[in-house]
């Protein structure tokens, strides 16, 4: 039986998952998956994706047709529970762009978070005033209460993260240090933010120096989300300023997990990184 922590969009892409390899076992392609509930492959696909909610009588014809065993019945009926409840994020659905929802029910379930940052300081480890600032010169309309939600789903993401106990290793670029965001003052606290979050043991910061040079990661910020008792497998994530990209395929997992690994070995040691973390602060007392 799979396990997992509680996230409906992690069960459905993990009910998705046992779907699709029940269709695959039973040697049916998603046209003849469609015919059996009278949908279109496009809606198949998003299933087995964990896009969209299943009916009981959509799973239940699914399952029957693919001969399934009762014990694969029983852990399609196990991974539905929750599948179609309300995560903690939809409170703030005006807030959180469509695109983005999916990526926080994810990360919500991960069991390891990496990620590489370029620019700026990775939002899990973001003080609320460098959030404020960034959220204010890239939309520097919006109303005071859609900005007061969007730091109220950050702070919420970055107490999940503590409280549930997932591992996160950020890479990050010196520039990102070095840019002064919200002015000295907050920046000052974002980066003895940074330096705080050294002591825990769940947490791991590294920069890459400009003495670095170029990289396999330069110029392309991305993060790879694993999940618990492998669920679900790896995922990488991208996003650009409208919208987000789920690589998901083996390969692509593969590639970006090798990238991530030479930028951890092209990296300061987490000890070294703090130094230059301490270094950012001090210039900017200058």
């Amino acid at each position: 039986m799979r396990v997992m922590k509680e996230s409906p969009t992690a069960r459905r892409r993990a009910l998705g998952q046992a779907l699709r390899e029940l269709r695959i076992a039973a040697g049916k392609d998603t046209a003849e998956a469609a015919a059996i509930i009278e949908c279109s492959e496009s809606k198949i696909r998003k299933i087995e994706y964990g896009d969209v909610p299943t009916k009981v009588a959509e799973r239940n014809a699914l399952v029957e047709a693919y001969g399934a065993s009762d014990e694969d019945r029983s852990e399609v009926q196990e991974l539905a529970k929750g599948a179609n409840q309300r995560g903690w994020w939809q409170s703030y659905r005006g807030a959180v762009p469509r695109w983005f929802r999916r990526y926080v029910g994810l990360e919500s379930a991960a069991a390891e978070i990496r990620t590489y940052e370029t620019e700026l300081i990775p939002g899990l480890l973001q003080t609320a005033d460098y959030a404020h600032a960034l959220i204010n010169s890239s939309n520097p309309e919006m109303p005071a209460e859609e900005v007061a939600n969007r730091l109220k789903v950050r702070t919420e993401r970055q107490e999940r993260l503590l409280s549930d106990g997932a591992r996160l290793v950020a890479v990050i670029s010196e520039a990102a240090i070095r840019r002064t965001v919200g002015g000295r003052s907050v920046m000052t606290d974002q980066l003895n933010l940074l330096l705080d979050v050294q002591q825990q043991a769940q947490i791991e910061v590294q920069i890459i120096p400009y003495s670095a040079g170029a990289h396999p990661g330069t110029g392309f910020p991305f993060v790879l989300l694993r999940f618990p008792d492998d669920v679900a497998p790896s995922l990488a994530y991208t996003e650009s300023l409208t919208s987000a990209a789920y690589h998901d395929r083996q390969p692509d997992v593969e590639t970006y997990t090798m990238v991530f690994d030479r930028l951890r070995a092209t990296a300061s040691s987490p000890t070294e990184s703090s130094e230059l973390i301490r270094r950012a602060a001090r210039d900017l007392q200058t």
